[in-house]
């Protein structure tokens, strides 16, 4: 049996050298490698600066807008006396500081 796989071993190590020796008589063509290009770098970096230097400026110079108060706000209330009667109540300024949403009447029992 050990007779058996010493005749195969180098049936195939024969094989393979005759492939081997084929493989050698193959011209290979010469392959010039790419030249690096820097250069693209170089030029790419002064319009980066430039971009950033330009949003900076923009956003440093871009301030929030004040939005002025208007002058004439009416607020319209329904008030409640003690006497359970209701009136209106107009008011004229210049903010709101208190806000009552329109449908807070409904949370009120009576």
């Amino acid at each position: 049996m050990k007779l058996q796989n010493d005749i195969n071993d180098k049936e195939l190590d024969i094989f393979f050298a005759e492939l081997r020796s084929q493989d050698n008589h193959i011209p290979i063509p010469a392959f010039n490698l790419p030249k690096k290009n820097a250069t693209k770098i170089w030029k790419l970096l002064p319009i980066g600066i430039a971009a950033s230097l330009l949003l900076g400026f923009w956003i440093w110079n871009h301030g929030e807008i004040e939005t002025p108060l208007y002058q004439d706000l009416i607020i319209i209330s329904l008030v409640e006396d003690e006497n359970q009667e209701q009136r209106f109540v107009i008011e004229q300024t210049s903010s709101m500081d208190v806000w009552e949403s329109p449908t807070a009447s409904l949370l009120d029992t009576y």
